[in-house]
């Protein structure tokens, strides 16, 4: 799947659509969101406490600490990805835990490079408010040392 533009916003008419669906949505509207770079629109799929953890970085726990993540990464990189779902695992109407990969090309900003992308991912999503949100969000790198 290219995640080149934004998917429908994701509301409430969501809730007609079983879990697993509500959740592969809100992972493509991430995805999309990515190549975006819309600070508004990533911060709207974390939940208030939602956790970004990054290789190399402390996590950032908090709406306050991701907008500052999510600065510096989307001043830093641009990304053109395909997004693949691998899993996704309903554990009850609360929680749900969701496996990805990431694969495509990284843009350095400021240098002005681009290299290979391809990561692996581990998404911790919570319903808030009658809403699949991501509550933790974890990425590691699959390229070869």
């Amino acid at each position: 799947m290219r995640c080149q533009r934004p998917m429908a916003p994701f509301h409430q008419s969501h809730l007609k659509m079983s879990d697993q669906d509500q959740i592969t949505t809100l992972l493509r509207t991430y995805g999309a969101v990515l190549s975006t770079r819309s600070l508004p629109s990533v911060l709207n799929l974390y939940t208030t406490d939602g956790v970004l953890m990054a290789p190399n970085f402390a996590p950032s726990v908090g709406q306050e600490a991701l907008k500052k993540s999510y600065e510096r990464i989307f001043s830093t990189i641009k990304l053109d990805i395909q997004f693949t779902i691998d899993e996704i695992v309903v554990m009850n109407d609360k929680w749900a835990f969701a496996r990805t990969t990431a694969e495509g090309t990284k843009y350095w900003i400021e240098k002005g490079t681009q290299e290979s992308h391809h990561n692996q991912e581990i998404f911790v999503c919570r319903k808030d408010g009658g809403e699949w949100k991501i509550a933790r969000y974890c990425f590691s790198s699959m390229k070869a040392l």
